[in-house]
């Protein structure tokens, strides 16, 4: 059996070209259970590890993990089990936070102290909803397209104090006008919360037009950016954003059980909803009778998280900003203009938004009447090695900076040999 090279560590950037915004084609190699032919699928033993070829077009779903932070989150593992506190010690545990924290305010173009790390986006996301804790004469503002982890907390919160969740509409392409959630911002309005790009759609939203709407009545503006951060450029402290929050598994080429978020200055005062031995100020200082929070975005970090995770995810985020993130917006957009060229072509419709304004690297498009785009998301994967998502009837394609105009190609071969289309 041949044995098909694991993908190399991306090598230094010599030139404004880097990863597929070169010409290299990148294919993702991962060893996988398979069934063996001639076996019986009954029998455990049909069960052998074969590598298989994989085309990732789905970062909206789960990255392609940075071979550099692979490298990193394995490193950390490897020494902690040789040799656990030895490899790892008090010291290391306190900054173990530092290189992501670094990484990040590059990205965001903020301060370090704007920064905390957390284990998922959801968990940050709870900890601010329940430190904001809008009470019954109040009201919270989003969009029924949210991803749900999104406005749930929110929806718990609720639940407590009699606040009023007010929830914006979304029409058959799952698209959300943006003066439809505007509209419900009153001088009641606690919070408003929105995804940075809607996961179904990619529907991006103007973050500066929604936080100054939000700062009209005093509000704050908490964004979930998990489907941005990584794929579009964020300035933090001039998106006028309260809470940026984004999880290091999607665009940012991370792990999971790696998170990141950032603070404004008022959002530093809020007190964390969820605390514990790292929320007071020296860690190693351990005394339960006091706590004193941090005065910067740490005072989110109150517990032990996969370091591993956190360090790669730094990683992965130092190549990020090494290429430059309109070099990586730029590519992107390239590669969703292709999806969108070869879905016209097919005479597919595309659901996502295509005006400059509010457009991403997420495209989601219809299949065919009477076509099932789940067994269609299925067959590409099985037959032809190529990873989409099947979200609410639509097959999404989201491709990210280790993709080529060549995969975007090869996709739409295969698309037309489900589909039964001519290759004439």
């Amino acid at each position: 059996m041949n044995v098909i090279p694991q993908r190399n560590e991306i090598p230094k950037m010599a030139s404004a070209a880097r990863l597929s915004l070169s010409t290299d084609k990148r294919v993702h190699t991962r060893i996988w259970p398979h069934r063996c032919l001639g076996l019986n699928s009954s029998n455990p033993a049909a069960q052998c590890t074969m590598p298989r070829q994989w085309t990732n077009l789905s970062y909206a779903n789960v990255a392609t993990t940075s071979p550099a932070a692979h490298r990193v989150a394995t490193e950390w593992a490897d020494s902690l089990a040789r040799g656990g506190a030895a490899e790892f010690d008090a010291d290391a545990e306190k900054h173990g936070m530092m290189p992501l924290r670094e990484a990040a305010s590059k990205l965001l173009s903020c301060d370090v102290s704007d920064i905390c790390c957390a284990s998922s986006a959801t968990g940050l996301m709870c900890s601010v909803a329940w430190a904001a804790m809008p009470s019954e004469s109040q009201n919270v503002v989003s969009s029924r397209a949210a991803f749900p982890s999104t406005v749930y907390p929110w929806t718990r919160v609720s639940e407590t104090t009699g606040a009023e969740i007010r929830l914006a509409p979304y029409d058959e392409n799952h698209y959300t006008d943006p003066e439809d959630i505007l509209s419900l911002i009153d001088e009641n309005t606690a919070v408003v919360v929105i995804s940075h790009i809607e996961y179904a759609n990619g529907q991006r939203y103007d973050l500066r037009r929604f936080s100054e709407a939000a700062r009209s009545v005093g509000a704050l503006l908490m964004v979930d950016a998990t489907q941005s951060m990584g794929m579009v450029p964020i300035n933090a402290p001039e998106s006028g954003a309260d809470v940026i929050v984004a999880s290091g598994y999607k665009w940012l080429r991370g792990t999971y059980g790696a998170a990141v978020g950032y603070l404004s200055e008022r959002a530093k005062k809020l007190v964390p909803g969820m605390v514990g031995f790292r929320s007071h100020e020296d860690i190693w200082d351990m005394k339960s009778d006091r706590m004193n929070l941090p005065e910067d975005a740490s005072r989110f970090e109150f517990t032990t998280l996969h370091f591993g995770a956190i360090q790669g995810l730094a990683r992965s985020i130092e190549e990020m900003v090494d290429i430059g993130q309109d070099k990586i917006w730029e590519h992107d957009i390239e590669l969703a203009d292709a999806i969108i060229r070869g879905a016209t072509g097919m005479g597919l419709g595309v659901v996502s938004p295509t005006d400059p304004i509010q457009r991403s690297a997420i495209v989601s498009i219809r299949p065919p009447q009477g076509a099932d785009s789940s067994q269609i998301v299925r067959r590409l994967q099985d037959e032809f090695g190529i990873l989409v998502t099947d979200r609410s009837g639509m097959i999404r394609i989201s491709p990210h900076i280790d993709n080529t105009t060549d995969q975007i190609e090869t996709l739409f071969q295969s698309l037309r040999t489900i589909l039964g289309y001519s290759s004439s």
